[in-house]
């Protein structure tokens, strides 16, 4: 196993984790007003953030890709706990993404608001940490335990002529 091989596993395994994480984070809003029935399943269209969000997606892939290949080599390479490796990169990847994606809401209200008693970085960096951090800590380390796993198990597969 070469750690170019590592990385290339750990990179594939976490933009599908990626995708889980962004699957997740939309079945949360929706499952938190599921009283309203299928109006909560599209709440996404109900929303005037749009950049913020594609702009957050485009973040956490680029996380995503560059912890997956810490994780590949880390866990294939210099043989870690394939648990706590991908526990620690899943959370890690949550933790980037929200704080880099605030900025953007950040500097958005910093420009409407200037002169004014508002506080962007209580409202832009705080809060969404706050409440990312709550109820995405939870799925980001179990996407992330089974991300560790999936790295462990694709390296242990019986390299091919293309593996090299």
């Amino acid at each position: 196993m070469t750690k170019k091989f590592a990385e290339k596993i750990g990179v594939k395994v976490a933009l599908k984790s990626v995708t889980i994480g962004i699957l997740i984070a939309y079945l949360i809003p929706t499952l938190l007003v599921i009283g309203d029935g299928i109006k909560a399943a599209l709440w996404i269209f109900e929303i005037n953030y749009w950049i913020n969000i594609v702009i957050g997606i485009l973040i956490f892939y680029v996380c995503g890709y560059f912890f997956g290949k810490k994780a590949g080599n880390e866990i294939l390479i210099k043989k870690k706990d394939h648990q706590q490796v991908g526990a620690k990169y899943g959370f890690l990847t949550l933790l980037l993404t929200v704080f880099l994606t605030s900025w953007i809401g950040f500097f958005q209200e910093r420009f409407d608001s200037i002169g004014t008693n508002d506080n962007p970085f209580y409202d832009y960096i705080f809060k969404p940490m706050f409440w990312f951090l709550l109820f995405g800590i939870v799925p980001s380390i179990l996407v992330g335990l089974l991300f560790g796993k999936r790295i462990k198990n694709n390296g242990n597969k019986k390299p091919t002529h293309n593996n090299t």
